[in-house]
């Protein structure tokens, strides 16, 4: 039977996973909008000798959004780049108390940036600041870095908790806390979804 403390790191997990899958789909709008534009774009300009007035703006503005929205889910699955050669040697309450350093740290380095973000974000704000051609405002992509890194920030608090269990009862099954895989195992993995799950072993 799960503990009580568990039990709590799950539900906050998927309450904040399911904002998490929200902002992701978000940021994958914005490629999919940015790709169709990409193509208009092109299509214009190589046919009509007309290309789209001020694309370089939108798409820099647009850019900020799937740079910086999805970070949250993408900590969340364990997709970001990381230095495992020490840390896929540890096992148990070793590997867990390194991992609760590590999450420790990363939510210290967000905390500090999140004020300075958002300050970035007042200043365009009350200063009116936008893009060179077409004028565009710059704020809201500003508004998206503060964001994104106040969920960050959360979720990087719900994975310390699931470290910090852990460390107290490394018996216990992992919860809210993306686990190293070896290589072979990410093969598979890998391998499983590019066939759609099916089993080709038959």
């Amino acid at each position: 039977m799960q503990d009580l403390f568990g039990r709590v790191i799950a539900s906050c997990d998927r309450a904040l996973g399911i904002v998490e899958n929200g902002l992701n789909l978000v940021a994958g709008a914005l490629i999919f909008v940015l790709m169709l534009l990409g193509v208009a774009q092109i299509v214009m300009r190589t046919a009509f000798a007309a290309p789209i007035f001020g694309y370089i703006d939108i798409v820099e503005v647009a850019m900020v959004g799937f740079a910086v929205v999805s970070i949250a889910y993408v900590q969340r699955v364990g997709g970001h780049v990381r230095m495992e050669l020490l840390v896929s040697r540890l096992k148990g309450r070793w590997l867990w108390a390194a991992e609760l350093t590590s999450a420790g740290l990363a939510a210290f380095i967000v905390a500090v940036l999140i004020p300075y973000s958002y300050q970035h974000f007042e200043r365009a704000f009350e200063f009116g600041d936008s893009t060179i051609d077409i004028e565009l405002a710059t704020w809201p992509a500003k508004l998206a870095v503060p964001l994104a890194l106040t969920v960050l920030l959360v979720r990087l608090g719900v994975q310390m908790a699931g470290y910090l269990r852990l460390v107290l009862h490394p018996d216990l099954a992992p919860v809210a806390v993306p686990t190293i895989k070896d290589a072979a195992a990410q093969a598979a993995e890998e391998i499983s979804l590019a066939s759609g799950g099916r089993d080709d072993s038959r």
